[in-house]
C-alpha cells in the first residue's frame, strides 16, 4: 500500500513526465514546420511522458524503502561490536578471533568508520590504580 507521500510522488511523476515529453514534442513539430499546438497532437505524449514519469517514480520510491531498509540493518548490524573485554580492542568484521591481526585498537576502529580524532589522557581513577603511592609522594 503507498503512502500519502509516494502517491503524491507518483503523480507529480507523471505530471513532469507529461509535461517534458509534450515540450519536446512542440520542438520537434516546430523543427520539422508542423503546426505545434494541435490538441490531438497532444495525447499520446501526454499518456507516454506520464506513464514514463510514473514508472520512473515508482522505481524512485521502492529505491528510497529499499535504501531506508538496508541503513536500518546496517545500523542494526554496525551497533553490535565484538570487543575484548579486557584491553577493549574490536574484532574485525568477518575475521578469525584467535589472530592477533584480526582484532584492532577501539580508537582505529572509530577512528576509521567516523570522522572522529582522539587525544589521550588519564582519568583520576586510573591515575591512583597506575601510580598509587607515588601520586602522594610528589604532593
Amino acid at each position: 500500500m503507498l503512502t500519502k507521500k509516494q502517491l503524491l510522488w507518483l503523480m507529480v511523476s507523471f505530471c513532469l513526465g507529461a509535461i517534458v515529453l509534450s515540450v519536446l514534442s512542440v520542438f520537434q513539430k516546430a523543427a520539422l514546420g508542423a503546426d505545434p499546438f494541435t490538441p490531438i497532437g497532444f495525447i499520446i505524449p501526454v499518456l507516454f511522458g506520464g506513464v514514463s514519469g510514473a514508472i520512473v517514480g515508482i522505481y524512485i520510491v521502492k529505491v528510497r524503502g529499499l535504501n531506508a531498509k538496508l541503513q536500518q540493518r546496517v545500523n542494526t548490524l554496525e551497533s553490535f561490536l565484538p570487543i575484548c573485554s579486557n584491553c577493549k580492542r574490536i574484532r574485525k568484521p568477518d575475521s578469525d578471533p584467535k589472530k592477533i591481526d584480526s582484532w584492532e585498537q577501539l580508537e582505529s576502529y572509530i577512528s576509521r568508520k567516523t570522522s572522529s580524532q582522539f587525544s589521550h589522557g588519564i582519568c583520576p581513577e586510573c591515575m591512583k590504580k597506575l601510580y598509587g603511592d607515588n601520586l602522594n609522594k610528589d604532593h
